[in-house]
């Protein structure tokens, strides 16, 4: 049975990767901002909580974070927009069966019919590794030790 995204140990849905990145969703949704205060080179703005931060009213839920895409050519928009819908169509494909998976049904991950299209699967998953760093989705902690724990349901 799989646990509701954004809770601890589930798995994001398709629509979760968008042009706009973990930091996006982050500032949306800032209380999970406080999984990456200790990802300094990710946000180097956010950091844990002291006695003095705290004293100064510092709050990471407070701390915007900047996109890690800007300023994109209509071209290039187009380009990384194409290469995120077909990330998505392989995450869904690959979630789905990866949850039949844990109903006891044999896992069989998606084929690329092309070289091509492989290819460009591998290009989408350059932008999305770094618009979504998924080791630290999975192990950041708070500051009490709890880990977010999302789950990448296949190898990227």
């Amino acid at each position: 049975m799989s646990v509701p995204f954004p809770s601890t140990g589930s798995t994001p849905p398709p629509c979760f990767y968008n042009l706009q990145g973990l930091s996006t969703w982050l500032n949306i949704n800032p209380s999970y901002k406080e999984y990456f205060v200790y990802d300094t080179d990710i946000f180097p703005n956010l950091v844990p909580m002291t006695s003095t931060l705290s004293s100064v009213g510092y709050s990471p839920q407070n701390v915007p974070l900047a996109p890690l895409v800007t300023n994109l050519a209509d071209q290039q928009a187009r380009k990384y927009q194409d290469q995120l819908a077909l990330f998505r169509k392989v995450y869904a494909y690959n979630s789905t069966v990866y949850t039949n998976s844990l109903q006891g049904a044999t896992p069989i991950y998606y084929s690329f019919q092309t070289y091509a299209q492989l290819n460009g699967f591998k290009e989408a998953k350059q932008l999305v590794n770094k618009l979504y760093p998924f080791d630290r989705m999975a192990r950041s902690q708070n500051q009490n030790g709890s880990t977010l724990g999302w789950i990448v349901p296949f190898p990227l």
